[in-house]
């Protein structure tokens, strides 16, 4: 893996994710396939909101996503749910709410400890990004958040710093420096154990995105 946000990946992301779905175990391809799909639900967001941004490495194509065939059961419960009209203020809330209960409650039934744990801490980061963003338009949080029972902890000291970012590239660079902080925590130690595999497609997803936001803004040259 590349030292810096936005060095270049030794591999393309979509030849990382096939390389370990080939060698990974049978039992633990859901866990992979699990990962996987948050590329498909970032791409149905950008699909949604009219963006042509497609990621590679998912398990969609974006023909099957803007034309709803072949989606996993949580993508096909929030399609349902937004066809009838989502009471919640902002429907990407709930396509993320979707996505890390289905991630987390599969953590649980493998009894996968990085991804149970990285979740955890992922759910809690977002739930905080949440309340600074409803704070600052004057509404409850509560109304936005996904997941409560999956946090626990205090991410206080990253909002602060994150509002001492110079701008929303930046801040995007501290949070995902923060992310891979976390990742590394979580991965334990053995090279060939699956907590230390996913971790490693977790990474290299972070590091394949900045690969391709320095292809088109050069990161260093702005931050």
């Amino acid at each position: 893996m590349p030292i810096s946000l936005g060095e270049k990946v030794a591999l393309p992301f979509e030849e990382i994710c096939g390389l370990i779905l080939r060698n990974v175990e049978p039992v633990d391809d859901p866990l992979v396939r699990c990962c996987l799909h948050a590329v498909d639900t970032a791409n149905t967001e950008f699909f949604l909101l009219g963006q042509n941004i497609f990621l590679p490495g998912g398990g969609l194509t974006r023909d099957e996503i803007e034309a709803k065939k072949h989606l996993p059961l949580f993508l096909k419960k929030f399609f349902e749910e937004k066809d009838k009209g989502i009471g919640r203020g902002y429907v990407y809330d709930v396509l993320w709410a979707e996505y890390y209960a289905y991630a987390y409650s599969l953590a649980e039934d493998l009894n996968c400890r990085f991804l149970i744990d990285y979740l955890s801490w992922e759910i809690g980061l977002r739930n905080s990004l949440v309340e600074l963003r409803v704070r600052m338009l004057g509404e409850e949080a509560e109304d936005f958040q996904i997941l409560v029972r999956a946090g626990g902890y205090d991410f206080s000291g990253i909002i602060s710093q994150l509002k001492m970012q110079q701008n929303p590239l930046k801040a995007e660079q501290f949070l995902d420096e923060e992310r891979l902080k976390r990742i590394y925590h979580c991965e334990g130690s053995d090279p060939f154990s699956r907590d230390f595999i996913l971790a490693t497609l977790e990474k290299a997803r972070i590091f394949s995105r900045w690969e391709r936001i320095n292809a088109i803004y050069p990161v260093r040259d702005i931050i």
